[in-house]
């Protein structure tokens, strides 16, 4: 059975009894692909759809939450956005400057600020307040490298985890 939700509209079943939908989303100028998804579709509540609504709607503003969290990052030399910076500048060395679309001469700030939203994932069914309910994935170069930066929010719209992944 599928859920129809204002903004979703029909949202499909998966094979497993779970709900999937996705779409591409414009932010500023690049393309965001936004996945809404759950394990179980009895678990999804009305007000997590509604939520997971408002983020889409809002995501330029999640967008700059999420590089607020990775700059405050940046105090921490064991934090996960500085280990993803330090990586980078070492794996690409000069050829990082070309990918920067800011150049202060503060690379880890150029860096956050270069980076490209690649993929939102909100997990429908994790509207717990202590659930991580939706993704942001960043890369500063996705053509060259796996590795991302991901931001995660609770369904209040907070940020409660930074992390980097593919190495």
């Amino acid at each position: 059975m599928a859920i129809e939700h204002d903004f979703f509209g029909l949202i499909d079943e998966t094979a497993s009894g779970g709900l999937a939908w996705d779409d591409t989303v414009e932010l500023g100028d690049q393309t965001v692909e936004v996945e809404l998804l759950a394990d179980d579709e009895s678990g999804v509540p009305e007000f997590a759809l509604d939520s997971a609504a408002a983020l889409i709607q809002a995501l330029e503003g999640f967008d700059a939450r999420a590089r607020d969290a990775l700059i405050a990052e940046l105090s921490s030399r064991q934090s996960a956005t500085t280990s993803y910076i330090d990586e980078h500048v070492d794996k690409l060395g000069d050829d990082l400057l070309d990918l920067l679309v800011y150049n202060s001469g503060d690379i880890a700030i150029d860096v956050l600020r270069s980076l490209q939203l690649l993929t939102v994932v909100i997990q429908a069914d994790h509207a717990d307040e202590d659930e991580v309910f939706a993704t942001f994935d960043y890369s500063i170069a996705p053509d060259e490298t796996d590795a991302v930066l991901t931001v995660s929010f609770d369904v209040r719209g907070d940020v409660v985890n930074v992390e980097t992944s593919g190495h």
